[in-house]
């Protein structure tokens, strides 16, 4: 948990070399849902588990705030600057008088060993690692997840008692192997409450995977499948903290965030097309899931040491 000196864990994972100037198709895999990766080497997980969690704060000197979140390999920094005035750049509204929220999310690129043309085009992580998703223009889902980030921090956030200031929120995705947008909502918040900022509360965020049980691995011992849940006649299981593969392999994404101590979801994203009757019950799951991140998070805020000196 956290200490003084934040040191990645895990952070460069030998993974297959790709053919240099071959484009690999992504293929949905089978997915064993009562014995899925944690991030930890040897160790397993079943359908309700959440990954190897490490949250640590104040991890950059030259920011108001900082946090750094890892769920597994998945890898999230964030900084935080202000709040402070701002200028005609950061708002087209000469009439705001409340503070302004600014989110920016960006994955770290790994330049050198291909030309900048196809780094911009593939999300590579700093060990080379390429997505599920590498297939989406890196440009258009850092856009899209710095509105979806902006969406669950900002009502968060009691902006008209900023006046005329702004907020900087900056997130660096190091590594994406699935859940990169909770992952960055918990590391938004967090950074947040490090910058001194005033928040109502801590946002949590989980995503909860819908798989169709044609992609699931049966196992014969009945004390193994303990953890897995079927619905609408055990065409679907559902999968919480989902890696890039398995998301690949879902039918739909449930995405929640969530202020625990408010007892309100304030940011709802879903992908796919799923029955209304497991939608609700991912549902269910994500709650349980933001009030397990929302008491690492209070756990990080507690026990950090002085930082004073």
């Amino acid at each position: 948990m956290p200490t003084a000196n934040t040191v990645l864990s895990n952070c460069y994972t030998p993974l297959p070399a790709q053919e240099k100037g071959k484009q690999v198709k992504e293929k949905k895999q089978y997915i064993n849902p009562t014995s899925r990766s944690s991030g930890v080497e040897k160790n397993h997980r079943n359908a309700k588990s959440i990954r190897h969690v490490c949250i640590d704060r104040h991890v950059l000197s030259n920011s108001t705030g900082s946090s750094l979140v890892e769920l597994g390999h998945t890898k999230i920094l964030c900084s935080v600057h202000g709040p402070r005035p701002f200028n005609s750049a950061q708002t087209n509204d000469a009439s705001v008088t409340s503070g302004v929220l600014s989110c920016q999310v960006r994955f770290a690129q790994k330049f050198g060993q291909h030309s900048e043309i196809e780094n911009m085009t593939h999300a590579k992580n700093l060990d080379g690692y390429s997505s599920s998703f590498s297939n989406i223009s890196s440009q258009k889902r850092e856009v899209e997840l710095s509105s979806r980030l902006h969406d669950a921090i900002a009502p968060s956030l009691p902006l008209e008692l900023l006046m005329k200031n702004v907020v900087e929120v900056f997130v660096m995705i190091l590594q994406d192997d699935g859940s990169i947008l909770p992952a960055s909502v918990v590391a938004a918040s967090l950074a947040l409450a490090d910058a001194g900022v005033e928040v109502y509360d801590l946002v949590s965020a989980f995503s909860v995977a819908v798989i169709p049980r044609s992609l699931c691995v049966e196992t014969k011992d009945d004390e193994d499948n303990a953890g897995v849940t079927t619905f609408d006649n055990g065409q679907y299981s559902l999968l919480a903290d989902p890696t890039s593969t398995e998301i690949l392999s879902a039918e739909g994404v449930v995405t929640m965030g969530m202020m625990k101590n408010w007892k309100e979801v304030v940011f709802w994203y879903q992908t796919g097309s799923i029955p209304p009757n497991i939608v609700s019950e991912a549902g269910e799951l994500c709650k349980e899931g933001c009030t397990a991140m929302h008491n690492f998070m209070r756990q990080s805020l507690t026990s950090f040491p002085d930082i004073s000196n």
